[in-house]
């Protein structure tokens, strides 16, 4: 059996990328098999706009999904952190950032027995201070600054646990990566 060199491997690569994209963006009317255009489907009634909005709401994640989902990038960050892999480390800083801007526009305001919190006010004072310094800890590749800013981050975002009636949700540095599929080395030589 013969083994394929790399650059073979690429270049075959190459050749059907190229080849998709001619395809994809010929001219109309040279391709035998170009499905005729559908026609624009009728504006929906009130009823039905009502139904697909009950449909959708059955079908979002809640906040907690997405906090969990900041977990584990706000984990990763951490370990991205101590390895010093400070690529890893701006990717998953930019990752949590998301994830918890995606849970705000779930529902930008927690409704708690005790009234309602306000959670993008909360999280707007956290992004521009605290998760700025963890930025700026990682941008300056400064392993002291990152413990402290990273410390700094768990404080706010348990403030705004605390904030929306969830202090039995106290976070802690994280003690083992919560995938390890990831390697946090920088200088890891596999896979090529």
């Amino acid at each position: 059996m013969t083994t394929l060199s790399r650059k073979s491997i690429f270049l075959a690569c190459v050749a059907v990328l190229v080849s998709l994209m001619i395809w994809k963006f010929a001219p109309a009317g040279h391709s035998q098999t170009a499905a005729p255009p559908k026609p624009p489907a009728p504006p929906m009634t009130e009823a039905e706009l009502n139904a697909e909005v009950v449909r959708l709401k059955s079908i979002m994640p809640t906040q907690s999904h997405v906090m969990g989902d900041v977990a584990l990038m706000a984990s990763n960050l951490w370990f991205a952190g101590q390895k010093k892999n400070w690529p890893a480390a701006t990717y998953f800083l930019g990752e949590t950032r998301g994830r918890i801007r995606w849970m705000i526009r779930i529902d930008p305001m927690a409704k708690e027995p005790s009234g309602v919190t306000d959670l993008q006010g909360i999280y707007d004072g956290i992004d521009n201070n605290i998760m700025g310094a963890v930025k700026t800890a990682v941008d300056n590749k400064d392993s002291a600054q990152f413990v402290v800013a990273y410390k700094h981050m768990l404080e706010g975002c348990y403030a705004c646990h605390k904030s929306a009636g969830r202090p039995y949700l106290r976070p802690a540095i994280p003690t083992s990566p919560p995938l390890s599929i990831i390697d946090f080395d920088p200088n890891a030589k596999w896979p090529e």
